[in-house]
């Protein structure tokens, strides 16, 4: 019977320890996931950021050569 109450006594102990550090272990890892989440974010925000002006530069090289094409003609239609 000895045992018993002293497992109990046990169970009680560690639901109030557990009471009273639950928002202080929840807080840790929720600004622990905040800044993961930060990172990747950050991370993709500027490897997209660098592939998009990497983009924009050969759209511009692009442009230039469209330049050199010639003179544009219209047609008009003949009835």
């Amino acid at each position: 019977m000895e045992t018993f109450f002293e497992i109990l006594l046990v169970l009680i102990v560690l639901s109030f320890i557990l009471r009273k550090l639950a928002p202080y272990l929840l807080l840790f890892f929720l600004r622990r996931i905040q800044k993961q989440t930060r990172n990747n974010f950050e991370s993709n925000l500027k490897t997209n950021f660098n592939f998009n002006k990497d983009k924009n530069k050969k759209e511009l090289k692009k442009d230039s050569n469209k330049d050199n094409v010639g003179e544009y003609i219209d047609y008009e239609e003949i009835d």
